[in-house]
């Protein structure tokens, strides 16, 4: 890269790392916030929460990744032309490739951050993160409990509480079909996650235990005022097939284990995973493109540049969106996963179409349109509310 190349990469790879971390924060505090209640039984378990949440940031970050690639690259843009530097770079007689060599750097440097976390380090995270949910004890538990929710903490077993405090669970009614012989109701008007001798059980007190044998319908109905639950028994009894197709590798998707119960039942969910490993590396590069249609033209200081990281963002967001769909449609039908790559590749052909016949798409009589709509909208509104607040002052 010339001294000038250097110079666009260097903004626009600080604005992008800096929009990259702003992401990845907002994404993960709601992430944690939706487990924050297990922080409040102890200090160990606010601990082993942090580093469950952790496991969350690299999966996190490759979805960002693409919209930290397009602000960056808008952000560093605009500056760029408020600045007059931009105006200055085509006065000189340089080709646009001066600018688009950088901002193509940064989208392939995205592409290459997607796919290492992809294929390497997401698998890894995410194997860390459902091992951490699995590992029930008598912090973890609550993680699975929602207040006035049924969840299916395993095949065939589902809980449902009335209020969490800590370690103390009201109206809690569990539901025990894993034992093909016998279906198992529980309802205890109070519970407690307690260990003794290392072992952790949960607690019932003051509540009713129903038994119905499969095989004949037979039931019975057991009153209690004391019942132990080990919650051992919820940890998966079977070697594998409770592994999720996001925290196996790309080779295990690949080549699949015949026996593997999930790919038995959804061999569908083994294309999905692959098809999304082998696309979202597209995406940065594709929004890298996206950015320098809608923002790479030289403006003047005149020109505002709120127009295009709005379309930068409108863009961005309706790709990824189609992309989603995409992935969700191979869920009912296979031949779908093709899509997949078609989406993000047509967005590059298209983009790079734009670039070579350098059209000004900000500037294109679709998109002024669609703006002028906005301000006369905008100058309605704040003429009407500006005249009422002038009258109530005069008033």
């Amino acid at each position: 890269m010339s001294l000038l190349e250097r110079y666009i990469f260097r903004r626009t790879l600080i604005f992008s790392l800096a929009a990259l971390g702003a992401l990845v924060l907002i994404v993960w505090i709601v992430q944690a916030l939706q487990r924050v209640d297990i922080v409040r039984t102890s200090a160990s378990a606010a601990g082993n929460m942090f580093w469950i949440a952790m496991m969350l940031i690299p999966d996190l970050a490759a979805g960002v990744v693409p919209f930290a690639v397009v602000i960056g690259a808008v952000q560093a843009l605009n500056s760029l032309n408020a600045d007059s530097e931009r105006a200055v770079i085509a006065a000189s007689g340089a080709r646009n490739f001066v600018v688009v060599k950088p901002i193509l750097a940064l989208g392939f440097a995205g592409a290459l951050l997607v796919l290492v976390i992809s294929h390497v380090v997401g698998p890894i995270a995410q194997g860390a993160f459902y091992n951490g949910l699995r590992a029930v004890n008598a912090d973890a538990i609550t993680l699975f409990l929602t207040p006035g929710r049924f969840e299916e903490v395993q095949k065939k077993l589902v809980l449902s509480v009335g209020n969490v405090r800590g370690s103390t669970i009201s109206d809690l009614f569990i539901s025990d079909q894993r034992d093909p012989a016998v279906d198992l109701n529980y309802f205890a008007k109070e519970a407690q996650i307690a260990e003794r001798d290392g072992q952790k059980y949960l607690l019932l007190f003051d509540g009713q235990l129903h038994r119905r044998a499969v095989a004949n319908g037979a039931a019975s109905v057991i009153q209690f005022q004391t019942y132990a639950f080990d919650l051992a028994t919820l940890q998966p009894s079977d070697d594998g097939d409770w592994i999720r197709t996001s925290e196996r590798s790309t080779s295990e998707l690949f080549l699949p284990d015949p026996n593997d119960k999930l790919y038995q039942s959804k061999p569908a969910a083994y294309a999905k995973e692959l098809a999304q490993r082998f696309s979202d590396w597209l995406y940065p590069l594709a929004f890298a493109m996206w950015a320098l249609v809608v923002a790479g033209q030289p403006r003047t200081n005149r020109q505002g540049s709120g127009p295009a990281m709005a379309l930068g963002l409108a863009g961005a967001i309706t790709l990824k969106a189609l992309g989603f769909v995409v992935l969700a449609l191979i869920d009912t039908d296979i031949r779908w996963q093709a899509a997949a790559y078609v989406v993000p590749l047509a967005s590059i052909a298209s983009n790079a179409a734009f670039i070579w016949l350098n059209t000004n798409l900000a500037e294109s009589r679709p998109i002024l349109a669609v703006g002028g709509s906005f301000q006369s909208i905008g100058q309605s509104l704040a003429s009407r509310f500006g005249g009422r607040t002038a009258s109530r002052g005069a008033a």
